[in-house]
């Protein structure tokens, strides 16, 4: 009988001891291996996809239980033998790749997974109850439980991953799959995997018209590029400099063909490995001896890897979307040492999964994470006392802690706002030595109430929806208050090192050139409320404030560098977004270099300073036709006319052109409501599909706003 080739490796420091309970459930598990094995196979005949395989493995069912799922029993046996949770998540992973199912829509995966758990429950107590106690038999089926209610858990979150490279992403899926499962979000990989260039460009095209979430791409990882890795050989260990830059040069070559066509094709974040360029082998001895006799070619080979890869990503971000990122497994790996990394946790004929996987699933977890949760956020909500110092500020000196204040430093200038809300006098409240400063804030909430109620405070006065804040907090009840009184806010642990890090990584997604100081934005917004009083109730009075303020709208064509501008605010943009429109930035750059299209931008400044780009509009003009595509407005301009002076501009466009007509549609939305009537107020009448704009009307269509000052540039 076939016997599982573990690697000797230390269970972590935090592993479970189940006692002589566990092993005994070891042995029971490992004596009943193939019985074991069978369960799960047999679970498997609801999923359509198996049901051909496991017919067919039938002619010699032995060997295909032993290729197939002698894993899955090896897995638990060794999982209650050591306690080491590894072992849990390999398991975890092989169900997950078991219950994959690429043509099930949610609805029909879910009762799969349903079905399958039950059926596996069912059949592995009965192979288990005659073998082991019934204390024994009650810790498995809470384990394997727990393993289920993963599975079968609800999530409020979804990511779309596409992963490109060999069999690395079947090492690291088991341990990054369970981790984000227990934070909520779940996880959807599709994989691109030819070594062969032509191939590989040839699955990435077909999976194009997918919209992923987020994309990473291993393309010097394990045996992906062949002639690369053959450089972690015996035989090459003498090879001198140059000889190692023919191979990286060739290896380059198809690494950046391939990169090219998915920076064109995604407009998701997309992550790169550099190389660590590790050694794997089985034997501890062996691998040792390799490491030694190959680290001068390897140290070589990873340093001309790195150099050409970050040049590259500079040089893409620079000339468009900044969506381009070095995940740096060259680094986790000198972290957490090369020889470890290299050992393998299991060896069989088709599972062989490597500590590598797990030293690198930490890292993917956060940058999921980070995507789902805090990609769109606007508002960080920081606590002080023992949040941004050591220390109640109120009883004497404090330690800042400057580290995470530069985070947050660097959060606000690529246009994240930060707001406090902290229990505490506000007298006592200074920031004598820090590196965040009272002006830094765009509100405070700094008092004895609840934090519930400071948070309701800072929302009325900045007008942001809850779903678009993260609060932190260093103490536990605080957070589960928040979180129950409002679950939309996303709520975060100060004391826990991963908010820190993640930050950063959110940090680092940010563009770096932000069109304006969002801080300085709502600082600007405070002032014109106050300069425009809310109690004017003539058309006469409110044209006289409105002229007061210096309206300007400053109307341009969309160039290359705007276009990341144009793509952010109509996919941010839902109040006043005329057919509820998204994009992607290859949509926006196709208009923008077509003769046909019209991309305009309305910018906005006033007596108290610059707004920025508020409003974006798109037209398509055939022959004597204007077609209205996305035309959004910010909702920090609703009130001055500003979607008016656009609109007209277009309309002197479609003259110019010979357009006859202009054709728009309302798609009404459930946050829409705000421009429902903008097509009929600027002289737009309906028709079966739609709403027209007769050209030679145009004399009949209401004005440019009195107290608007508008320049075409």
């Amino acid at each position: 009988m076939h016997r599982p080739s573990f690697l000797s490796v230390r269970p972590a420091a935090s592993a479970l001891d189940f006692g002589p309970l566990g092993l005994e459930l070891s042995a029971a598990i490992s004596g009943a291996q193939k019985d074991v094995s069978e369960a799960f196979a047999g679970a498997l005949t609801v999923v359509p996809r198996w049901k051909e395989s496991l017919a067919r493995g039938r002619a010699s069912w032995d060997e295909y239980l032993q290729v197939e799922f002698f894993a899955f029993a090896d897995y638990l046996s060794e999982y209650f033998a050591s306690g080491d949770v590894a072992y849990k998540k390999l398991l975890l992973g092989e169900k997950i790749k078991s219950l994959y199912d690429p043509e099930a829509d949610d609805e029909a995966r879910e009762a799969q997974t349903r079905a399958v758990d039950a059926a596996e429950r069912e059949a592995l107590e009965a192979v288990l109850r005659a073998r082991c106690s019934p204390a024994a038999l009650a810790l498995f089926s809470a384990e394997l439980g727990s393993v289920h209610a993963l599975l079968e858990a609800r999530t409020n979150k979804t990511q779309r991953v596409l992963l490109i490279g060999d069999c690395l992403f079947l090492d690291l899926v088991p341990f990054v799959v369970a981790d984000l499962l227990a934070l909520g979000i779940k996880v959807l990989p599709d994989y691109a995997t030819s070594k062969n260039p032509l191939e590989l460009g040839d699955q990435l095209r077909k999976l194009s018209g997918k919209k992923f979430d987020l994309v990473f791409f291993s393309p010097f990882t394990y045996d992906f590029a062949p002639e690369y890795s053959r450089l972690a050989e015996w035989r090459h260990a003498l090879r001198g400099e140059e000889a190692v830059r023919v191979v990286v040069d060739a290896v380059w070559k198809d690494t950046r063909g391939t990169l090219d066509l998915v920076a064109d094709l995604f407009d998701a974040p997309i992550h790169v490995h550099n190389s660590a360029a590790i050694v794997r082998d089985a034997n501890d001895t062996k691998r040792l001896v390799k490491q030694g006799l190959t680290g001068k070619v390897r140290d070589v080979a990873r340093r001309q890897v790195s150099d050409r890869l970050d040049g590259y990503v500079r040089q893409k971000n620079a000339e468009g979307l900044k969506h381009l990122f070095v995940l740096d497994e060259a680094g986790l790996v000198r972290q957490f040492g090369e020889h470890r990394a290299g050992a393998f946790y299991y060896s069989s004929a088709i599972q062989h999964p490597s500590v590598f996987g797990s030293v690198l699933a930490p890292r993917y977890v956060d940058l999921i994470f980070v995507n789902a949760h805090l990609a769109k956020k606007k508002l960080v909500v920081c606590d002080l006392d023992n949040t941004l110092w050591k220390g109640v500020i109120g009883e004497g000196a404090v330690e800042h802690f400057h580290d995470r204040q530069r985070i947050l430093q660097g959060l606000k200038a690529k246009g994240v706002v930060l707001a406090i809300n902290s229990k505490n006098d506000p007298a006592r409240v200074h920031w004598t030595g820090a590196t965040l400063s009272e002006a830094d804030f765009v509100s405070a909430a700094i008092s004895w109430e609840p934090k519930v109620q400071g948070m309701k405070r800072i929302q009325s006065d900045l007008n942001l929806k809850m779903k678009d804040f993260v609060f932190i907090d260093d103490r536990p009840d605080e957070l589960e208050l928040m979180r129950m009184s409002h679950p939309e806010v996303l709520c975060l642990d100060a004391t826990d090192e991963r908010t820190w890090r993640r930050f950063e990584m959110w940090r680092d997604a940010l563009e770096d050139d932000v069109e304006m100081d969002r801080t300085e934005m709502y600082r600007q917004r405070e002032q014109r409320k106050a300069f425009v009083k809310e109690d004017v109730v003539s058309d006469e009075e409110r044209a006289k404030l409105l002229r007061s303020l210096g309206l300007k709208l400053t109307i341009t064509r969309a160039q290359p560098a705007d276009l990341k501008r144009v793509a952010e605010l109509i996919n941010r943009t839902n109040q006043f977004n005329l057919e509820g429109s998204r994009t992607t930035f290859r949509e926006v750059q196709a208009w923008q270099q077509s003769q046909n299209h019209v991309v305009l931008l309305g910018q906005t400044s006033d007596r108290f300073g610059e707004m920025g780009t508020t409003c974006i509009a798109v037209a398509r003009i055939d022959g004597a036709q204007m077609q209205l595509l996305p035309f959004v407005l910010s909702c920090r301009v609703f009130g001055y006319s500003i979607e008016r002076g656009v609109m007209n501009h277009l309309k002197a466009l479609a003259g110019q052109a010979g357009v006859t007509r202009i054709v728009g549609r309302y798609v009404p939305t459930p946050q829409n409501a705000p421009c429902k009537d903008f097509l009929t107020d600027n002289g737009f009448a309906p028709v079966a599909d739609g709403w027209v704009f007769s050209v030679d009307a145009a004399a009949s269509a209401p004005p440019d706003a009195e107290w608007l000052q508008v320049a075409v540039a």
